[in-house]
């Protein structure tokens, strides 16, 4: 079972790695279906744990949302900027 803080410090380091997506990856080993899949499967598992700030879930939610979207439409600048706004948000320090 991984901790909280240990599932936010993921999700913090892979949306600065999806900043990449989706042909700037400088490895052939990541991929932008591999950092979505990771983002998304620590933020479910990290959002099951919050119990102070879960009035934070719906609108991560909906910023992952669009982030993925514009990623996938070819909008890369927002897809940028949404995630850097997350990163810089410090979700790591949400309990």
């Amino acid at each position: 079972m991984t901790a909280l803080r240990e599932l936010l410090g993921y999700l913090s380091d892979e949306l600065v790695g999806i900043t990449f997506a989706p042909d700037r990856y400088p490895s052939r080993y990541m991929n932008y279906e591999d950092s979505k899949s990771c983002i998304s499967n620590s933020w479910s598992e990290a959002k099951a744990k919050l119990k102070r700030d879960v009035i934070f879930i719906a609108p991560i939610d909906a910023l992952l949302d669009e982030m993925f979207t514009a990623f996938e439409s070819g909008n890369r600048d927002k897809g940028v900027r949404i995630a850097m706004s997350l990163w810089a948000a410090d979700i790591k320090k949400l309990r």
